[in-house]
């Protein structure tokens, strides 16, 4: 009997004939690393990201349907997750593969994370067997969405001889505060049992969002792993030709060249996040 193909299997079989075919936008790169304290940041450059239709606040595709997913060719489908979401390739992409999980009917991309949106997305970290993988969700234009229909995204997580680590895993989480000690901006962070129930994420996620006041910022952003949880709030996505997504509050920022690299590096990185972020006096 033959082998089903993985999950990670078939993506990759369908992403790489989707680049050959040009109709999936990815080249390989070697991502720079910039030191910082106290973690470094790792700037992972796509071009893709250029032609990544990115909507206004104001844009009406923000508040209602515009079937922003309905249109997607058949072969960037990879699976129906429940009866409420879909996973697909991503077709602006910065890593291989990276996934896009949305919700099948208009659901607003400012709206919280609901109970299906976290079943959703454990179910697919629970089947990426062979490797290390994060799920981001970027809520709203100040969390760095691009559209607005709510999704959330998928992707390996780098490589320990990269050089660069996600916050919580660097520098541990303390349990006591439910934060990662030396971080200059607000978050709320807190650890995993293995397995967790859908109920027990969504409850530990509005308990993060609550601890974060998330409710006094203009948007937020949300990390998941097998591990942990993160929850960061935001003021803004955007400062010019500079943006920043959930990866990027947590140190992997994407770019489209070496010119927002470097102004990246000229403003600073870590004074950056904080400008995109929530500084508390008292943490400051």
């Amino acid at each position: 009997m033959e082998k089903e193909e993985s999950l990670e299997e078939r993506s990759l079989r369908q992403f790489d004939a989707l680049v050959e075919r040009g109709n999936l936008l990815w080249r390989t790169t070697t991502p720079q690393l910039i030191k910082a304290d106290p973690f470094n940041f790792q700037f992972r450059s796509a071009n893709s990201l250029t032609a990544k239709p990115i909507l206004s606040s104001t844009d009406p595709g923000r508040s209602k349907s515009t079937n922003a997913f309905s249109d997607t060719d058949p072969d960037f489908l990879l699976s129906h997750i429940g009866p409420s979401h879909t996973l697909i390739l991503n077709k602006y992409c910065v890593v291989r593969p990276q996934f896009l999980l949305h919700t099948n009917t208009f659901v607003p991309q400012s709206d919280h994370l609901a109970e299906s949106d976290l079943a959703a997305a454990w179910t697919v970290l629970s089947s990426l067997t062979r490797g290390k993988y994060i799920v981001i969700y970027n809520c709203g234009f100040e969390g760095g969405s691009s559209v607005g229909h709510k999704h959330l995204q998928i992707l390996p997580r780098p490589k320990k001889e990269e050089g660069f680590e996600f916050f919580p895993d660097l520098l541990g989480i303390d349990s006591d505060t439910s934060t990662v000690p030396k971080i200059p901006f607000r978050h709320s962070v807190k650890k995993l049992l293995p397995s967790p129930s859908a109920a027990q994420l969504i409850g530990i996620y509005k308990s993060l969002v609550e601890q974060a006041r998330v409710k006094e910022a203009a948007g937020h952003n949300v990390l998941l792993t097998k591990d942990w949880m993160l929850v960061i709030p935001r003021t803004k996505g955007r400062k010019g030709i500079l943006s920043a997504n959930a990866a990027a509050m947590a140190g992997m920022v994407w770019v489209t060249g070496e010119e927002e690299v470097r102004q990246w590096v000229e403003a600073g990185p870590m004074k950056l996040l904080c400008e995109f972020g929530v500084v508390d006096q008292e943490v400051a």
